[in-house]
């Protein structure tokens, strides 16, 4: 059930990003809430799962500008480890 739970909060993340990207939403606000949701979820942050999460959303389906900035946004309120940030990122070809 747990694994389920996480699968499905982590589905949710990537379609509130998806989400705000379509609309170009402004990044703080798309983090804000993400920070909110994540802590009303129980989450801890900074959180691993959350930095895999946007480091594979941005690597493997949208390498657009918007979604590099909803990471840099990420990391600027410290809801994702920088240096995990960057291990994953240096690890994507």
């Amino acid at each position: 059930m747990e694994v389920s739970l996480q699968g499905n909060l982590w589905d949710s993340v990537v379609e509130l990003t998806k989400g705000a990207q379509q609309k170009g939403s402004d990044p703080l606000l798309w983090v804000m809430q993400l920070s909110s949701n994540l802590n009303s979820m129980g989450v801890s942050l900074p959180s691993v799962e959350l930095a895999n999460v946007l480091v594979s959303h941005i690597c493997w389906e949208n390498n657009v500008p918007i979604t590099w900035k909803f990471l840099e946004k990420a990391l600027m309120l410290k809801i994702v480890p920088p240096m995990l940030v960057l291990a994953l990122l240096s690890q994507k070809k």
